[in-house]
């Protein structure tokens, strides 16, 4: 009965012992503690380690450039300075130089800087499909290739 008197106590005659001050301090404590539970079970439930499966590549580095190559031949965009301009993806970037990697789950990435900025492409081992990486996060300007 202490508890019920810390929480809400009565005041005298006339007083009700639970007023919408007792709910709203009841309703408090209870979403600490159910808080508190659903943390300790998230931790203790959800704590074990997953490895995702490695998907080995099908291809080498070499093969991997041709197919983005042939992508930025394909691609007119606006200028970077002149949008009024259309210019052809690969003449923008054909000097540069291109990196290459697998990234373990069945994908490659090749990149390269242009104007400060890195751009990413991301080519399926299987299909060679390639895809322009929309992950670009920067404040400078940078062309739709």
């Amino acid at each position: 009965m202490s508890l019920l008197n810390t929480i809400a106590p009565s005041k005298g005659a006339g007083q009700r012992r639970f007023g919408p001050m007792f709910l709203a301090k009841t309703s408090f404590y209870v979403g600490v503690v159910l808080t508190g539970i659903f943390v300790f079970t998230s931790f203790v439930l959800f704590d074990k380690d997953r490895e995702l499966e490695v998907i080995p590549a099908t291809r080498v580095e070499s093969e991997i450039f041709s197919p983005v190559q042939e992508f930025l031949m394909a691609s007119e965009v606006p200028s970077l300075h002149d949008r009024s301009v259309t210019v052809n993806c690969w003449s923008e970037f054909e000097d540069l130089e291109f990196n290459v990697e697998y990234l373990d789950r069945g994908s490659w990435r090749a990149n390269a800087y242009y104007n400060f900025v890195r751009y990413h492409w991301r080519v399926d081992d299987k299909t060679l499909e390639v895809t322009r990486d929309p992950w670009v996060r920067t404040t400078n300007p940078v062309i739709g290739c």
